[in-house]
């Protein structure tokens, strides 16, 4: 009786003891998949300096009202990988800025549009910053868009806080007669100035999202619609009626010498009556439209600014 009441505290303690060793087996087992699942996946994904992202213009720039500061909007239209990942699956929006315009002329029938990017946009909202006022800031959220600068890889493989801007002079083959200088869909190239460092997890998410631009998905933005001419006509000519000949006098003889003859007189002939034709009309040529804008080259500018949050040190002595 009294070892009953001695062990009874004892029993609950037993059975949580007997009953441990498989609570922490499935815990083990979770913690070995994290890890498999860490390793398999990487935490970041770097897709280094010089890489080339193709975009196609979603929104065109107008020949007459384009000036420096407009912004562009534009899509990836080929997915960019590293390390057999994809970093920036097609689909993705990137943002620009117009920084100068060089209009095409009678004698060059270029233009020359310098450009910087400023953001990628994930289609899950993921939003890297690569230049402007807002790539130095921690980042916010706005429904489910984060904007994050984007960190570059420094001499010493550390995280750099510094941004390089990403420039583009893109050369287009288009005539002083086009209304636009970049139609909808015009491609061009984005080449990164510094490394670009993304969050593996959200771009995972963003891949099933995205959709790359379908073909014929752009259309021609230009206003010009090509006019058939007028051949002319040739008029009418002149309509000519004939006038009626005259009667000529008519002599009754007297008869009685010393009598004269009577002479009735003829009637005189009228002339022909001409009514004058039509004039023919002159012929008018088709209006033509020019030939859309083409994209010779987008070459990054030799120009690289360096934005660093970072207060310059004092040198020393």
């Amino acid at each position: 009786m009294r070892m009953s009441c001695f062990l009874r505290p004892l029993l609950p303690a037993f059975v949580l003891f007997l009953a441990h060793p498989s609570l922490a087996f499935p815990l083990q087992m979770e913690g070995a998949r994290l890890q498999v699942a860490a390793a398999v996946s990487p935490p970041t994904i770097a897709i280094p300096a010089g890489s080339k992202v193709a975009v196609a213009l979603t929104r065109a720039v107008w020949a007459k009202t384009a000036k420096a500061g407009d912004p562009l909007y534009l899509q990836t239209i080929f997915p960019v990988t590293a390390a057999d990942h994809v970093g920036i699956p097609a689909g993705t929006y990137v943002e620009g800025v117009i920084d100068s315009i060089v209009q095409p002329t009678r004698k060059t029938s270029r233009a020359e549009i310098g450009v910087h990017f400023t953001k990628i946009i994930f289609a899950n909202g993921y939003t890297i910053v690569l230049s402007g006022p807002d790539a130095h800031s921690a980042g916010g959220t706005s429904g489910s868009a984060t904007s994050e600068k984007a960190p570059s890889i420094g001499p010493d493989g550390a995280p750099d806080t510094g941004l390089e801007t990403t420039l583009s002079l893109v050369t287009v083959q288009v005539s002083q007669n086009n209304d636009i200088l970049l139609d909808n869909g015009s491609q061009i190239e984005m080449t990164l100035e510094a490394p670009l460092v993304l969050d593996a997890s959200r771009v995972a998410q963003a891949i099933p999202l995205s959709q790359a631009p379908k073909p014929g998905q752009f259309k021609p933005a230009t206003l010009c619609r090509p006019i058939a001419g007028d051949p002319g006509s040739p008029g009418t000519p002149d309509t000519v009626i004939p006038g009626t000949p005259g009667t000529p006098p008519t002599v009754i003889s007297s008869g009685i010498e010393g009598v004269p003859d009577t002479v009735i007189p003829g009637t005189p002939g009228t002339p022909p009556t001409v009514i004058p034709g039509m004039p023919g009309t002159p012929s008018t040529p088709d209006t033509v439209c020019p030939a859309p804008p083409l994209v010779v080259s987008s070459t990054p500018e030799t120009l690289t600014v360096k934005q660093n949050p970072s207060a310059p040190q004092a040198a020393k002595k």
